[in-house]
């Protein structure tokens, strides 16, 4: 019983641990942050591709970000909780964002699945898995 407490106590220990933003690839940094711009140029009524098109000096690379930005808003359960720019941690989304990001670059779409396991529907995961592929093939 005692290792079966040691696991419990591990695992509520992680729970209460956000995963650090300087952890992630280049590529899931890029995401995370623009997804946290997206936020704000929503909040402010704003359209967020200029200035990601210029963060990224790519234009294609600003609508991919949005597009996946926009899909998440639609096939997500909740609203989506991002942290400040300046934020090291990741909230529980973009924890689950990382991890998908994660699987998808590298082609692992079991892995992709699993990120989500339980929390989004399993039919919504290929539109997901398309804006993920096709943010990272931009990025990368």
């Amino acid at each position: 019983m005692p290792a079966a407490l040691d696991h419990a106590a591990a695992t509520i220990a992680a729970l209460g641990r956000s995963p650090d933003l300087r952890a992630l690839s280049l590529v899931g940094v890029k995401v995370i942050t623009a997804l946290r711009l997206c936020a704000l140029a929503e909040r402010d009524g704003l359209d967020p591709a200029p200035d990601l098109a210029r963060r990224f000096h790519n234009l294609e690379a600003a609508f991919a970000v949005v597009d996946l930005a926009q899909t998440m808003a639609r096939v997500w359960p909740e609203p989506i909780m991002v942290n400040r720019p300046c934020c090291l941690c990741l909230s529980p989304d973009e924890a689950t964002l990382a991890n998908m990001l994660r699987a998808a670059a590298r082609a692992d779409r079991a892995g992709f699945g699993d990120a989500m396991a339980g929390f989004i529907r399993a039919d919504r995961h290929e539109a997901l898995w398309n804006a993920c592929v096709h943010v990272i093939a931009l990025l990368a």
